[in-house]
């Protein structure tokens, strides 16, 4: 499979041979975009996701985590790709951990057609006066 980085497709071996050579970030998308239009959901946990993917740029898990009130966000990442048909990417990021180790951490970003979309949703259903 091929990894998104950015607007460019690379081969899995040349985003690996960048990330050796110092690159801070690795990036991948799944796309299960399936549906043409976003029709929303019900579901708290996942407005507070979308939320927090449709007004920010890039959201680390933890940070998600914590907005949505949940331990799991990656779950609810996947269940927002699947079964809303929302594109989704997510990057690891480069960091060193208290015991200076190095380590990755994931964030997610809605891409720029489905954050509008999304935005759309949101307003017209009352969930915008939501976002801080």
């Amino acid at each position: 499979m091929s990894k998104n980085r950015g607007n460019k497709e690379t081969s899995p071996d040349s985003v690996r041979a960048e990330i050796e050579a110092g690159g801070n970030t690795k990036q991948t998308s799944l796309n299960f975009n399936t549906a043409k239009r976003f029709i929303g959901t019900n579901s708290p946990k996942r407005i507070r996701a979308l939320i927090a993917l449709a007004y920010r740029d890039w959201v680390s898990r933890e940070d998600l985590d914590r907005l949505i009130g949940a331990s799991n966000s990656p779950d609810s990442i996947m269940n927002l790709r699947r079964n809303h048909g929302l594109e989704i990417i997510m990057r690891e990021v480069k960091a060193i951990n208290r015991d200076g180790r190095q380590c990755w951490f994931g964030e997610y970003n809605l891409i720029h057609d489905d954050k509008v979309m999304v935005r759309e949703w949101l307003e017209t259903n009352g969930h915008a006066e939501m976002v801080s």
